[in-house]
């Protein structure tokens, strides 16, 4: 083990950040008791710091899936910098470099070196910190400030806001503790399974070339990031759970400013792009189990998967002309509610159509898992 590889401030400070945070707390509330501001204080605490990462840092920032007002930007640059991850400026050129080099040597934090590294070592080693492919955040005068005084920010709002707020009902020890180094330890730690659990476990249903993964159940500790395969396929999807039931408070939060014009200009990904990238992966996945297929039976199989691919592909073109005429039609002056209707009955069809093929490539991928190749 090299020792000088590691940076020891930063290795002292995410130990004793959990040592405080979980040990100090439980000896503190064993001694004091526990009242409900602290908990609540906690909680709180938590989902400020996580929804300034997914909804600022994340989505707002480091992907620009969005727009969003200069006092939203400024409140998610705030609750963000409570999470203890550096500026925006800092953090985006990370996330844009994992983007471009994932699962490279140049990948700051990729799973290909262990889960460990991916987790939590590249924030532990001494490295240059450089900054770069964030020129039109350094062209933002918040981030600026932000960027110049983070440190400053961050210690107010993640330690000193918390315990200013215990201090209140009486109890500014248990106000640090619980609103600072508890809420931090969790912050931290669901933040960084991201770059870990969510490329180690998990299904690859849009792109199963890469080794990022989407875990559902990992959206409910990270604020909708769980999602993680859709969302290295689609990064500029503000949306990380598509799917109108997955958990995103990201996505929630963005869609319900826009109604108030705090956001605009948000960005999402087709649906027929999206049916056609699971496809696709679906038809990648399958084909990677080929090799153990008797000739007749590959090659009949490789007919009725073509067959299946170039009707999606048609539905897909029809399917684009569809949403071009749908978009003119509602941004015209005059609206022929029955010229939409007819064009939301095609947008229906097509996507009838589209999820009997997908139901076609499931039973041919059932049929070879399994062995029987009666299909």
């Amino acid at each position: 083990m090299n020792l000088k590889k590691y940076n020891w401030w930063m290795v002292s400070a995410l130990t004793l950040i959990p040592i405080i945070g979980i040990f100090g707390t439980v000896l503190y509330s064993y001694q004091n008791g526990i009242v409900w501001q602290e908990p609540l204080l906690f909680i709180l605490g938590w989902w400020f710091a996580g929804m300034g990462i997914t909804f600022g840092y994340h989505r707002l920032f480091a992907h620009r899936s969005f727009k969003a007002h200069p006092i939203i930007q400024f409140i998610a640059l705030i609750f963000g910098s409570a999470a203890i991850q550096n500026s925006v400026i800092k953090w985006s050129s990370d996330h844009r470099v994992h983007h471009r080099k994932l699962d490279t040597e140049e990948d700051p934090y990729s799973i290909t070196k262990g889960f460990w590294h991916a987790h939590i070592g590249w924030i532990l080693e001494k490295k240059d910190s450089q900054i770069k492919g964030v020129k039109d955040l350094q062209n933002n005068k918040l981030l600026q400030w932000q960027h110049k005084h983070y440190f400053k920010i961050a210690i107010t709002v993640s330690f000193l806001l918390p315990m200013m707020l215990g201090s209140i009902y009486g109890r500014p020890f248990g106000g640090l503790l619980w609103g600072g180094f508890l809420k931090l330890t969790l912050v931290h730690h669901f933040t960084f399974f991201i770059n870990s659990l969510c490329h180690y476990a998990g299904k690859k249903t849009f792109d199963p070339t890469t080794t990022a993964r989407d875990s559902w159940w990992v959206a409910f500790f990270t604020f909708g990031e769980g999602y993680h395969n859709y969302h290295h396929k689609f990064q500029w999807d503000y949306r990380n759970g598509v799917s109108w039931y997955a958990f995103d408070p990201g996505k929630w939060s963005i869609k319900f400013l826009s109604w108030f014009g705090l956001t605009k200009d948000i960005r999402t990904v087709s649906e027929y792009h999206i049916l056609m990238a699971r496809l696709e992966g679906m038809k990648n996945s399958m084909q990677a189990n080929y090799t153990s297929l008797p000739e007749k039976i590959k090659l009949n199989y490789q007919i009725k998967l073509n067959n299946f691919y170039d009707n999606a592909s048609k539905i897909v073109e029809l399917w684009k002309e569809v949403e071009k005429d749908f978009n003119e039609l509602k941004r015209s002056k005059i609206t022929n509610k029955f010229q939409l209707n007819i064009l939301k009955q095609k947008r229906k069809l097509y996507r009838t159509e589209f999820a009997g093929i997908i139901h076609g490539f499931t039973a041919i991928m059932i049929s070879i898992k399994s062995g029987n190749y009666s299909f």
